[in-house]
């Protein structure tokens, strides 16, 4: 039996069907395939592009680490100069001073009480802050007390007061500006033990630390000062002060303040950072001024100046 023949007509729409331009159609894809492909390419996409970010983000950090280090590199140059130079023109100064005036107008013996208070106020209007000048303030008195004038004796002592005065007045003011102060008359003739503290509060400043943080640094601490006991032939009292920084822990200090202190030469070192100072400000018998003044460490005297090895400590802790 012969087969059964397919009508021409009827192959040439089925091969229609089979094939478009030429090649067959794709059947269509699910939905897991088109995510499987999508996946696959975001894959590519962001391992081709992760490649270039990652240098980007290593060559960004190490620029940024050389800068840092590089200005870590040029404080610490710059601190090193000045500190060099501030020893420079200390110890020049120093030399020049005694060299010139103590030399000059300070002679050993000599009688001239004039040239020697001039000398002694020119010492202290210009270098007030980098000497102490309680040890010539004391021995001018001593000569001053032997004279045997009474009107040139008492003329001479009032010029050496008014110097005096002159230059706590101005060291105050200093202090004033970026620490605290706290003042209180007393009665020298009525002194007794058990009474209240002359001064009792808590003062505060700020202080700026340039070398280790942008940050500035406030501190507080709680004071208590008696005066205690006096003695005229001296011109001094007794003072305790008593200081805490409200921890609960107190600390008791004892000593004598006399005329010829000056506050940012005589002050207490609290800590690295903190200072303070007791002085007579105004000294008129029987009734006499005391001054408190709670101030950073950055202004007094030049010799509580920082060690180099001390400066560049910082610096490095401050990186």
């Amino acid at each position: 039996m012969l087969p059964k023949r397919t009508p021409a007509g009827a192959r040439t729409s089925d091969r229609r069907k089979k094939t478009i331009f030429g090649f067959r159609p794709r059947p269509p894809r699910s939905a897991q395939s088109r995510s499987l492909s999508l996946s696959k390419t975001l894959k590519w996409l962001i391992a081709t592009l992760a490649i270039p970010a990652s240098l980007g983000y290593v060559s960004y950090r190490y620029e940024k680490a050389q800068t840092e280090r590089q200005d870590d590199e040029a404080r610490l140059r710059l601190y090193t100069e000045l500190l060099s130079k501030r020893e420079e023109a200390d110890t020049g100064l120093r030399k020049g001073i005694f060299d010139k005036v103590l030399e000059t107008y300070l002679k050993p013996g000599s009688e001239e009480f004039e040239a020697k208070l001039v000398a002694l106020e020119l010492l202290s209007l210009n270098f007030n802050e980098s000497l102490d000048l309680s040890p010539l303030f004391w021995q001018i008195d001593r000569q001053i007390e032997q004279t045997k004038k009474d009107e040139q004796r008492a003329n001479l002592t009032r010029q050496l007061v008014r110097i005096t005065t002159e230059i706590k007045d101005r060291q105050i003011e200093l202090l004033d500006v970026v620490g605290a102060k706290q003042e209180k008359a007393v009665d020298l003739e009525k002194l007794a033990p058990g009474a209240p503290p002359l001064i009792d509060a808590d003062l505060s400043f700020t202080a700026p630390d340039v070398s280790v943080s942008s940050v500035d640094q406030t501190f507080t601490r709680h004071f208590r000062v008696e005066v205690a006991e006096y003695d005229p032939d001296g011109r001094r009292v007794l003072v305790y002060v008593t200081h805490g920084n409200g921890t609960g822990e107190e600390r008791l200090l004892a000593f004598w303040v006399d005329v010829f202190d000056f506050p940012v030469t005589n002050y207490t070192r609290i800590s690295k950072s903190e200072r303070f100072t007791v002085i007579l400000s105004r000294y008129d018998p029987p009734t006499a001024r005391v001054t408190l003044i709670y101030f950073p460490s950055s202004r007094s005297g030049v010799r509580d100046k920082p060690f180099l090895d001390e400066v560049i400590s910082d610096l490095r802790r401050g990186k």
